[in-house]
């Protein structure tokens, strides 16, 4: 009755890791990688930050336009003096008045190259943290992916040791197999079907994972594509010109290296003379007793340039400049260093990518073998001239193939992920479907 129970446990099992996983929708990276470019809620926020970095962008920012202002005013004044009559009078106004700074040694002009600069570091920060989403996203899909066929080859491990026990009871029965050989089957069975438990509770928590960065319910079921295509590789040298191009990382130390630079030039335009230009137009009516309104009252209007130039301010400008000439000298040093973590990070990960390609093909031509060496031994194991324990060695050596090339394959792909990442390609790459 045990036996029965197990069998059917098992039963449900294979059904699980087999054919019922493929009446779920297929999840292609493709597709989790849009879901996550349109869903994904870190990518949104860096969107977001993106998008007010571009809005600060503006000539009114840096002092390029002009300002305009529109004022009123009205005030009673009543006087009680010690000798004489009392008197009191009114004074209303409404005045447009514009004001526009037509020089201040190229302060405004630098503020706005600073600001441009501003704005591109911030598309650039984005995208670092839109491309370390979709690195998320990825590892997760390919994680899923790994538990996905951890899922199939537990299954066939399953399906193997119920075949070979089914067998051992059968030769049992004609005196063929002892009870030892029954016992150890089936203590092989039960442990691969804890395999197959332990390999669906992996599955399930792998989809969930990836529901979560994809901004779905966590319960929304799917499998996913196991097939890998690799893309060929560039030469080292190409990939290290496009990462110094197009790395996001190394971009914006390039651009607070800018913005450094920016900044000095803006304290030492403190140095010059500012010439403003300033007109205004406007109404003014001055009434006795308490009267607040316009009638008859005068126009007025007037254009005035104010040129000035400070003499003094408590030594302000002199620090002002020296403390922007270290920050250029400490920009200048963390550019260097960004460069330097950069060769090195795309020669660490070249390599790496590389020597998983060269694992991969030597994993699957021990796939290979070990199918051959399974292939024979369950063979000679059915003629009963190999032991149930070597069958069992055959079996396990072959599965442990099997799970290491995919292994293997998944962790090559995202290695590659990440050489896409680090030349600044990956949101082109994976947009494209590579």
């Amino acid at each position: 009755m045990r036996s029965m129970k197990q069998m059917m446990i098992a039963a449900a099992l294979l059904a699980v890791a087999g054919g019922a996983v493929a009446q779920v929708p297929v999840l292609t990276f493709e597709e989790a990688v849009s879901f996550a470019l349109r869903r994904n809620p870190r990518i949104a926020v860096a969107r977001n930050s993106a998008e007010i970095a571009g809005n600060n962008v503006h000539p009114g920012g840096a002092g390029l336009l002009p300002r305009v202002d529109l004022t009123g005013s009205a005030y009673y004044v009543n006087t009680d003096p010690a000798a004489g009559p009392e008197s009191d009078f009114t004074a209303t106004g409404v005045q447009v008045s514009a004001t526009y700074t037509i020089f201040d040694g190229l302060g405004n002009i630098f503020r706005y190259k600073r600001l441009s600069s501003e704005g591109r570091q911030g598309e650039l920060d984005a995208r670092d943290q839109i491309e370390s989403a979709l690195l998320s996203v990825s590892s997760a899909y390919y994680g899923a992916a790994s538990a996905s066929e951890n899922l199939r080859i537990a299954g066939d491990l399953l399906e193997i040791s119920r075949e070979r026990l089914e067998r051992t009871r059968r030769r049992a029965g004609f005196g063929q197999a002892g009870t030892v050989d029954v016992l150890a089957a089936q203590v092989d069975f039960n442990s691969d079907t804890v395999t197959v438990v332990r390999a669906e509770f992996a599955w399930a928590e792998a989809k969930r994972n990836l529901n979560v960065l994809l901004d779905r319910t966590i319960d929304t079921d799917f499998t996913v594509d196991p097939a890998v295509v690799f893309n060929d590789l560039e030469p080292l040298q190409e990939m290290r010109e496009a990462a110094l191009s197009d790395n996001a990382v190394y971009r914006s130390s390039v651009e607070s290296l800018e913005q450094a630079r920016l900044s000095r030039n803006i304290t030492r335009s403190a140095y010059l003379p500012k010439l403003d230009l300033s007109t205004s137009y406007g109404y003014d009516r001055s009434a006795g007793d308490f009267d607040v309104t316009l009638d008859e009252a005068d126009r007025s209007w007037d254009v005035r340039a104010t040129l000035s130039f400070n003499l003094f301010n408590g030594f302000q400008r002199r620090v002002d400049s020296k403390n922007a000439a270290i920050q250029v000298r400490s920009r200048e040093l963390l550019e260097k260093q960004a460069r330097l973590d950069l060769d090195r990070a795309l020669a660490g990960a070249y390599e790496s990518y590389r020597n998983s390609r060269i694992v991969l093909d030597l994993e699957r031509r021990n796939l290979e073998s070990a199918r051959l060496n399974f292939q024979r031994t369950k063979e000679l194991y059915n003629l009963g001239q190999v032991t149930s324990t070597q069958f069992r060695e055959a079996q396990l050596n072959l599965i442990r193939a099997e799970t290491n090339v995919s292994t293997a394959r998944y962790d090559a792909k995202l290695r590659e992920i990440e050489l896409l990442r680090i030349t600044g390609r990956l949101i082109t790459a994976v947009g494209e479907g590579r």
